[in-house]
């Protein structure tokens, strides 16, 4: 699939990567991508030329922000 990175707002960025998706993820859900070496260490891509993989579905998102006064 391809991914686009996103704020934490939720605001798309213009990076983009291909990744496996090994978690039958749909178009336009928020995913967890794993990059490198750790994408091949999933059952799905052991041993394979893999450089990204969707990892997970993302259901919430909680962002705190520590405000200095």
């Amino acid at each position: 699939m391809i991914v686009r990175q996103l704020d934490l707002d939720y605001t798309p960025k213009q990076a983009t990567v291909i990744a496996v998706d090994s978690v039958g993820a749909g178009v336009g859900e928020v995913v967890l991508v794993a990059q490198g070496s750790s994408a091949r260490q999933t059952t799905f891509t052991k041993n394979k030329p893999v450089d990204a993989v969707i990892m997970a579905i993302v259901d919430k998102l909680d962002v705190s922000v520590n405000e200095k006064k």
